[in-house]
């Protein structure tokens, strides 16, 4: 797969609204999960799955912005 490939892909899942609905839900579930948590193994569970939501998102994001032609400098 070649990075404009990847960079499409990419564009077309944060283009779908369905990807930005689903890792909130995602999200907010594991934030009341870690709110909740009874044990210091539930907290860090849902801890780190807040953590891997919004790194998937972040890396999503940077694989579109890393691929996008560059434009040169103004003269």
């Amino acid at each position: 797969m070649t990075d404009k490939e990847r960079a499409a892909l990419a564009e077309q899942l944060l283009g779908n609204p369905l990807f930005h609905d689903i890792l909130a839900k995602i999200e907010r579930d594991a934030t009341e999960a870690l709110i909740f948590a009874m044990t210091e193994n539930d907290r860090v569970t849902a801890q780190w799955r807040v953590r891997a939501a919004r790194s998937f998102r972040a890396d999503c994001e940077a694989e579109a912005r890393n691929t996008q032609p560059r434009r040169g400098a103004p003269a």
